[in-house]
């Protein structure tokens, strides 16, 4: 049986699939920490092997990282061309790490850490996806490489897709304008990111061509729960000062995010 919350989301991406999913609480409040974004190749993030959008990094040379405030930048400022250590949670197989990274401003790409950081919550975030059901032929979805049934949508660099409405707003703000999101795939254990082209001029429904999936139904499978996952990685060629440290952005999500490039 086919649902949708509103009309105009199932219009937008395809017919949605939706389950009921868990609530909020205090102790859900206190899961929170920078998420990994857009990890650069050769960089010290790299080197580390932090993963995109599933891992959060919550304390650096021991301190936790609970609230939105300059402590995690100016921890990295202070360890310039020196082992930082850092704890990292995955939110895929809920597991926790200890990492050393080093920043540095000569590796050869953009920041001290070579990614992209942003202050978020990993509550429920098993089911704080989208699965790809169907992808028409010849839609904006095919042709950004979409696969049915293995593909889940996680998100923009600025918002999680917690739920069709999210992607729906999205994909409504970029109507023939690129965007750019983050990618999980069942069968590469891998996220990537693509660019898609959301239209009403494709020549069928809806302005990608998919039908997607959400809530209980519709989490990763088991099987996927027991690797913290891996990047297809990104090289930058923006022109931003490579020694600088942060760049920082608001963006619209559940703990009014920062979003810094480290």
């Amino acid at each position: 049986k086919s649902a949708s919350p509103n009309s105009a989301t199932a219009e937008a991406v395809g017919p949605t699939r939706v389950s009921m999913g868990n609530g909020t609480s205090a102790e859900d409040a206190e899961k929170v920490g920078f998420r990994v974004l857009g990890v650069q190749s050769d960089s010290p993030a790299s080197e580390a092997k932090l993963i995109n959008f599933f891992d959060f990094i919550v304390s650096a040379a021991g301190v936790p990282l609970r609230t939105l405030d300059a402590t995690f930048v100016e921890l990295i400022e202070k360890h310039v061309d020196q082992p930082l250590p850092i704890t990292v949670y995955n939110c895929k197989d809920n597991s926790q790490r200890e990492v050393t990274i080093t920043p540095s401003s000569t590796w050869g790409g953009i920041g001290l850490l070579g990614v992209t950081i942003r202050f978020d919550t990993y509550a429920n975030m098993e089911e704080s996806l989208v699965r790809v059901l169907e992808v028409a032929r010849h839609s904006p979805a095919e042709i950004a490489g979409l696969k049915a049934g293995e593909d889940y949508l996680l998100g923009t660099s600025e918002r999680v897709f917690k739920n069709p409405d999210v992607l729906f707003e999205e994909v409504t703000s970029h109507i023939d304008n690129p965007l750019e999101m983050y990618v999980y795939n069942t069968e590469t254990d891998a996220v990537r990111t693509i660019v898609i082209l959301p239209t009403n001029n494709w020549g069928g429904d809806g302005t990608l061509g998919a039908s997607v999936g959400h809530g209980y139904l519709h989490r990763l499978p088991e099987r996927c729960l027991h690797t913290p996952g891996r990047n297809q990685e990104m090289k930058l060629t923006s022109e931003a000062p490579k020694s600088k440290a942060v760049e920082v952005s608001q963006a619209p999500t559940p703990v009014d995010p920062i979003e810094d490039e480290v």
